[in-house]
This record gives structure tokens, C-alpha cells and sequence, in this order.
């Protein structure tokens, strides 16, 4: 069996655009479950200014998505964090944990407006860094200001930014040029996280096998491994990317 885990999903139930209740949350944890992950972060988002869930609600829910993942299978874990929405505010939401790193490590999972504009996204993401968080953009495929500008994404990985995109963008539909954006970053080495941004049990859905099997019949099964399972246990231990023991 696979031992893939999933850094980014809305599996909580009814805390944001999500899992709208538990039974959802119950069926994208089979789907997840089914498709080959054993160990899932569940990122609410979380903006200032923006009615949050606090944190003894989360921390609530995730209880009882761990039982639910636990009827699944014992060993499957669930994870908690959040999927920011940048403001220069959100560093001080963080410092004081009312916003949330990713199963409580430096790394961070950070969103932008999909049409802002490169410099603010670099800065944005710059002083994240210098506070020292780890962020990983979410979604990479989705920012205008990217989009095809593989010497601003390269820019961004060298100030020390990883970049996720959604499983599901890599196989798109035939003329979708976005397929086509995501599979020319994986060659270029660009992707250090894939994830499902799970948000329901139908369209936004936990499913990643299709695009898994390109990947591993592409560039075969280490890549599948390096993106899926090393580069995510290396989030889980605090350490940082290609970091060793």
C-alpha cells in the first residue's frame, strides 16, 4: 500500500468552504484513503479581518476527523494547520497562534490573490522567511504573475520559498493550458509538494491516483516518492527540503 500524505485539504467539517459536515469529511477520508494516503494536514483558511473559526473549535473537529480516519485505519493521521491569506498582518496572527504553521512546524502555507502582482507576492513572501517561517505557496499554477514566468518562480525558490501545486492541475483537461504550465514545472524540478486541496467529496475531491500514474510513468516511481513521501516527512520533522539527519 501507498504512504502518501496530503499537506493541504479542507476536511474539516462546516470551518470554512470545505467538508460542509462530517459525513463529507467521512467520505473524503475513504477517497483519500482508497487513493493511497495515510497521513493528511487539514488547512482551514484563515485571513485577518475574516470570520475565523478559533482555535478550540478546530482543535474540536480535528478530534473527530481523527476518529473518523482511525475507523479507516489505525495508523492513518490527521495533521492541523491553515492555508493563509497573505496580509502583512498575518506574521503577527501567527506569532500569536491564532493563525496556524502546518502541524505546528516553521513551514507555513500561504495563498495571494490569484491576480497580485509579482513583487508583492516576493515580498509577501520574503518576510515570512526573515521571520523565520518556511512558506510554501499554494497552488503555484494559479497566480497570473507566475504563470508561465518560469525565471520569477525560480527567483523565489532561490530567496528559499517551496511551491505546491494541485495534483489535480496536472492532468486537466487536453487544451487546458495549465496541464501543460504544472507538467513543464515538474520537469523543470520547480514542484516540491503535490497535494489534492481537497474541499468535497465530488468536484474538489481527494482523488490523485490518475496523476500520480503520469508521474511514475513519466520520471517513474522515485520522483512520486521525493513529492509524496520524503519532502513531506521532511515538513513533518521541522526540517527543511533535502535537509539530511
Amino acid at each position: 500500500m501507498n504512504q502518501w500524505i496530503d499537506i493541504h485539504s479542507h476536511i474539516l467539517p462546516s470551518v470554512d468552504d470545505g467538508s460542509v459536515n462530517i459525513e463529507q469529511t467521512r467520505n473524503m477520508l475513504k477517497i483519500a484513503y482508497e487513493e493511497g494516503v495515510i497521513h493528511m494536514i487539514a488547512t482551514p483558511h484563515y485571513g485577518v479581518g475574516c470570520r475565523n473559526p478559533d482555535i478550540s473549535e478546530l482543535q474540536r473537529k480535528l478530534k473527530l476527523v481523527r476518529e473518523e480516519a482511525k475507523k479507516i485505519d489505525e495508523n492513518f493521521q490527521i495533521e492541523l494547520g491553515n492555508e493563509l491569506y497573505y496580509s502583512e498582518d498575518i506574521i503577527e496572527h501567527l506569532r500569536k497562534k491564532m493563525a496556524l504553521t502546518l502541524a505546528e512546524t516553521r513551514y507555513v502555507l500561504v495563498e495571494f490573490p490569484v491576480y497580485e502582482s509579482f513583487r508583492n507576492i516576493k515580498t509577501g513572501l520574503h518576510r515570512l522567511l526573515i521571520n523565520g517561517y518556511l512558506p510554501i505557496l499554494a497552488h503555484i499554477e494559479r497566480y497570473e504573475a507566475l504563470f508561465q514566468n518560469f525565471e520569477e518562480i525560480e527567483e523565489l525558490i532561490k530567496l528559499g520559498v517551496y511551491m505546491q501545486v494541485n495534483i489535480k492541475s496536472l492532468q486537466g483537461n487536453v487544451l487546458d493550458s495549465r496541464k501543460g504550465f504544472c507538467r513543464k514545472l515538474l520537469y523543470e524540478g520547480y514542484i516540491h509538494f503535490l497535494a489534492t486541496d481537497a474541499h468535497s467529496d465530488h468536484n474538489r475531491d481527494s482523488r490523485m491516483r490518475k496523476a500520480v500514474d503520469y508521474i511514475y510513468k513519466r520520471y517513474g516511481s522515485e520522483l512520486v516518492d521525493q513529492l509524496l513521501v520524503k519532502n513531506t516527512k521532511q515538513l513533518l520533522d521541522n526540517k527543511y527540503i533535502y535537509e539530511g539527519d
